[in-house]
């Protein structure tokens, strides 16, 4: 967790050490080239990125906009290829690997049986309770998250930049681990703020009414994470993520039209983005992107009354994050928009960007 009552100084020796850099090759965090003022430092990520080609469609529309600067890529999916290689001419984004698994191997099904669905519509995918698991062959699980990095790095001409939350107890959550650290890939680098109270109530509420969605979604209070100590002093953190979809948490698609507007967690800080301290880089994540049939049924397979309120919400997500309103809402508080490679090692890289872009996002004085 981030203490907001304390805007330590951030610890910049310790951080050119971690990332190996020198001091000449790093500018302070918050300055972009004249600039002289801190800006509050802000990511916004786009998710499920290969989901299909048709949800691509609608994912690349919203990178389009301008206003995202990371993309979490699923390397195990129908729209794996066609992402990577639309990826390719966005080189100012950074690339998190998104590791749902909702796919199939890279591999021959064969070769990874403990990894796959055995018969029936889902054969040769992944299976569901592939991270819980205890019957996961290990080896099995490192040949495979190595060839998915390895598709990647052909496609794309690099390896992922970042590599989410890993917590290694079970044989396929241990294996990420180790294909993580052998190909240097940075995890468990932000915090997260304890679950909120009110979005726990809409979970309680909803399940006394006997709605089935709230079944799939834990009503037990989750405390703050920490990020790893040698990327603390980041200061990178998930706000009340949770919040951002709270309008989702419904079995009525009517409600879901008429409620969720994804622009109203920035413009009404339903997080509290704006009150944390200026050096704290808050990041929140989204899920923009057209539906097909994969998309809509196939992709997400497990638990349908929770994964059907993402089906809807995509294509609002497209909206809004080209919304006039939500680049008002960045404008009026200065907020600096940066990447997560920006954010772990102190480069400009998406300022940059905005500025030979000549977009209006840029913030250099």
């Amino acid at each position: 967790m981030i203490d907001r009552s304390l805007a330590s100084t951030f610890n910049r020796r310790g951080f050119i050490g971690a990332a190996g850099l020198s001091a000449l090759a790093v500018s302070a965090p918050g300055r972009v080239l004249g600039q002289t003022a801190a800006r509050r430092r802000m990511i916004v990520r786009v998710d499920d990125v290969g989901m299909s080609k048709v949800c691509n469609i609608g994912t690349f529309t919203a990178i389009d906009g301008g206003i995202p600067s990371a993309a979490d890529i699923m390397l195990d999916s129908p729209g794996t290829e066609d992402a990577l290689e639309r990826l390719r001419a966005y080189p100012w984004l950074s690339v998190g690997w998104h590791t749902h698994m909702w796919g199939a191997p890279v591999l021959p099904a064969a070769e990874v049986p403990s990894l796959v669905e055995r018969g029936g519509q889902f054969d040769g995918r992944f299976r569901t309770d592939l991270s819980r698991s205890p019957d996961v062959v290990y080896e099995e699980a490192v040949r495979e998250l190595r060839a998915q990095l390895l598709r990647c790095a052909r496609i794309l001409g690099r390896m992922p930049d970042t590599g989410g939350n890993n917590n290694p107890t079970t044989p396929w959550t241990r294996a990420m681990r180790t294909v993580l650290d052998d190909y240097g890939i940075p995890y468990n680098y932000s915090a997260t703020e304890p679950t909120g109270a009110a979005y726990l109530k809409r979970i309680k509420d909803a399940r006394a009414r006997g709605e089935e969605w709230a079944k799939y979604y834990s009503d037990t209070p989750q405390p703050g994470v920490k990020a790893l100590p040698r990327w603390a002093d980041r200061k990178i953190v998930t706000p009340a993520s949770a919040e951002a979809f709270r309008d989702l948490l419904t079995d009525s698609v009517s409600s879901v039209e008429k409620n969720y507007d994804p622009v109203l967690f920035y413009t009404e800080d339903r997080s509290g983005i704006l009150t944390y301290p200026m050096d704290v880089v808050t990041w929140q994540a989204w899920h923009p992107g057209y539906v097909d049939y994969y998309t809509y049924r196939l992709g997400e397979r497990v638990n349908r009354a929770r994964a059907q309120q993402f089906v809807v919400g995509r294509a609002q997500d497209v909206a809004a994050l080209t919304d006039p309103r939500l680049r008002a809402w960045i404008r009026e508080h200065k907020i600096e928009l940066i990447n997560f490679r920006d954010a772990l090692y102190g480069s400009h890289e998406f300022q940059n960007h905005l500025l030979a872009s000549g977009s209006d996002l840029a913030v250099a004085g």
